[in-house]
């Protein structure tokens, strides 16, 4: 086994180990604590009918940013693009001007707990409302976001008859796809996905050891810190979130996601195997997928092969080559 993994398995056991020792247990949560108790994955609460005014209300709370294509033509699509679990959404920000540059609009989600979408109250400062936020998130929750997202994506592409994409990282990759597979209403046409969190090495379900404990912080020592949208780490409700988001996806993943998908993955991903996503593009016979093996440079920053959202993390080169492969991925170019 890799040295991070068995530091983070360690981690993970110290920290179990740690609330027992206290006696943390859920009889002696507060009312508020057993309110968000880990939920049982369920089907996400969305209102096919929802209004234009639910839409705004959520653009006006921060989750929704948009970035017209950088060009005067009619645009060549529009892309809604989704980050990763506790990244600040602002640091899609190399994609995005990717996509606009090629001619394409973006929707950009910052989904609950990241970037600005927190409850903002006077008297509390961003960094302690976001946390607050985060700390009460649920898989239902960041569906009907994405779904709100998509809906205003949706909007767009018919009234400018354009194809609509979706361009999403890790649990952004995950929430988007589960969307597509579970709604007969959702359609991308082309979708780029960096190293979706679709499947999970085994060793990180331990963390759902400590599912009944929502509102304890997981620190977060390997991603750098200037990248995380809460430095102080990350909530386990946010953990129960991601493991209900995986287990309503395995229920209904099917043919409908076989569309045109350029997959991101470096071989040493510390979360996502390589060989997971083989065997499911094999079992679901999605043909139409295509795996990108990523190679990081020297340059990259650090170990950490997750992380793939920019040239820094991944190397001048390397990111070069994958926004080029995106572009004409979206675009139908050879």
């Amino acid at each position: 086994m890799k040295p991070e993994r068995v530091f983070i398995c360690v981690l993970c056991l110290s920290s179990l180990f740690f609330l027992l020792a206290f006696n943390y247990t859920s009889a002696e949560m507060s009312p508020e604590d057993k309110k968000s108790a880990r939920i049982v994955p369920e089907e996400a609460v969305i209102d096919q009918t929802a209004d234009n005014s639910a839409i705004k209300n959520q653009s006006e709370n921060y989750a929704i940013r948009w970035y017209d294509a950088a060009t005067s033509e009619k645009p060549k699509g529009v892309a809604l693009v989704i980050h990763g679990l506790n990244l600040r959404p602002d640091k899609m920000q190399s994609v995005v001007s990717q996509l606009t540059a090629s001619g394409i609009d973006v929707c950009n989600l910052s989904l609950r707990g990241h970037g600005d979408n927190y409850d903002h109250r006077a008297g509390v400062d961003s960094a302690a409302g976001r946390m607050a936020s985060f700390r009460d998130v649920s898989y239902p929750l960041w569906m009907n976001e994405v779904y709100l997202a998509y809906l205003q994506v949706q909007k767009r592409a018919l009234q400018k008859k354009i194809p609509r994409f979706l361009l999403a990282y890790s649990l952004g990759g995950l929430l988007g796809l589960d969307l597509f597979a579970s709604r007969p209403d959702v359609q991308f046409d082309r979708m780029v996905l960096f190293a979706p969190a679709i499947k999970l090495h085994g060793l990180f379900y331990i963390e759902r050891a400590l599912s009944p404990f929502p509102r304890l912080i997981i620190p977060s020592l390997v991603a750098p810190k200037a990248y995380l949208t809460n430095p102080t780490g990350t909530p386990i409700a946010a953990y129960n979130a991601l493991f209900d988001g995986l287990a309503h996806f395995e229920k209904h993943v099917g043919p409908r996601i076989n569309v045109p998908t350029l997959v991101f993955i470096d071989p040493q991903d510390e979360f996502i195997p390589l060989w997971g996503l083989k065997n499911l593009i094999r079992d679901q016979h999605l043909d139409q997928w295509k795996l990108f093996l990523v190679k990081k440079g020297k340059e990259a920053f650090g170990r950490y092969h997750h992380h793939m959202i920019d040239a820094y993390s991944t190397g001048q080169d390397e990111w070069r080559k994958m926004m080029t492969a995106t572009t004409q991925y979206l675009l139908n170019r050879r």
